[in-house]
Formats: structure tokens, C-alpha cells, sequence
């Protein structure tokens, strides 16, 4: 009767465990067909993998202001482990890099990895209030990315109508 019960108490174990290795994957098929077809085709594939730890793994805006929907998708490096996000431009059909081994110009600092980062997400075109650091708000020309860590600090990612840029909202 007890290696009945250790049998079944594992097999409960597994099942739970495989549940929730599912639960934090990521299922290309749920991102639009162009950018899964780029996610799965080279160089993106071989360096990246679509990152299921950040829920939910991508956010849908328009961040460059050109009236198309892009989308953002955390990610991992596959060297190396570095997490960051990959950001499709859909008018331009391709991915920028921020983090995941690709430095990315924080208030004050280069991180080239977001793995403290944990919440995130889309900022809609308005106003942008005074940050902890005290410089001029920027004026944004789509949507923005807010990203930070829970109950501590986070900051805007924006597009400046060249490159993404970092604005410093709180500590």
C-alpha cells in the first residue's frame, strides 16, 4: 500500500510540475503571423528565444507613432541568458533589441540585461509626468513601454523618432 501511495504522490507531482512548465511557456502562434514568422527565422532564432517568465510575454501598441501596430516580446539571449525585449516596428518588419546582451542606455547606466526588471506595461500617447531624476519630460511620438520592478522603480521606453530611450519615472 505505501509504494502505491509514493507512486501516485509522484505521479501527482510530475503532472503538477509539467502544468506549470507549460503554464510559462510561450506559444509563437499567439503573436501575429509576421512577427512569429520572424521569431522563427534567422538570425532572430538562432540568438533569441521568446522569454515566458514576464506575463503577459508581449505587448501590442503603437510605439513609433506611425499609426501601425507594433509589438514588444520579452525575451532571452540563448548565450548567455541575458533577458531584454524585442520590439517589431511593423513599418519597418524588423526587431530592435534592448537588453539580451545588446546594450540599452538606463537613467545613468548601460544594462544589457533586464532580468531585474518584472512588470511591464503599455503607456498610451499623453503627457509624461516629471521623473525621480528631475529632466524634461519627453514628448512622446507613439506609445510608450513602461517597465520596471515591482514596488520599486520603473521608467518609460520611447521612441524619440530615431532610437528608443529610457526616461527615469520613479525609484
Amino acid at each position: 500500500m505505501t509504494g502505491i501511495r509514493l507512486f501516485v504522490s509522484l505521479l501527482i507531482l510530475l503532472v503538477i510540475g509539467r502544468a506549470a512548465g507549460r503554464a510559462r511557456g510561450v506559444q509563437p502562434e499567439s503573436i501575429p503571423l509576421d512577427v512569429s514568422e520572424a521569431v522563427e527565422s534567422r538570425p532572430f532564432a538562432e540568438t533569441y528565444k521568446l522569454d515566458g517568465r514576464m506575463n503577459p510575454f508581449y505587448l501590442r501598441g503603437d510605439f513609433d507613432g506611425d499609426g501601425k501596430t507594433d509589438y514588444a516580446l520579452w525575451i532571452k539571449a540563448k548565450t548567455g541568458g541575458a533577458t531584454g525585449i524585442a520590439i517589431w516596428l511593423s513599418s519597418r518588419r524588423k526587431f530592435i533589441i534592448l537588453g539580451a546582451g545588446v546594450p540599452f542606455q538606463f537613467s545613468g547606466s548601460t544594462q544589457s540585461n533586464f532580468d531585474g526588471l518584472n512588470v511591464w506595461r503599455v503607456y498610451g500617447k499623453r503627457a509624461v509626468e516629471e521623473g525621480e531624476d528631475g529632466g524634461t519630460p519627453p514628448t512622446l511620438v507613439g506609445e510608450a513601454i513602461w517597465v520596471g520592478t515591482s514596488g520599486i522603480a520603473g521608467g518609460l521606453i520611447y521612441w524619440d523618432g530615431k532610437s528608443f530611450k529610457w526616461y527615469q519615472q520613479g525609484d
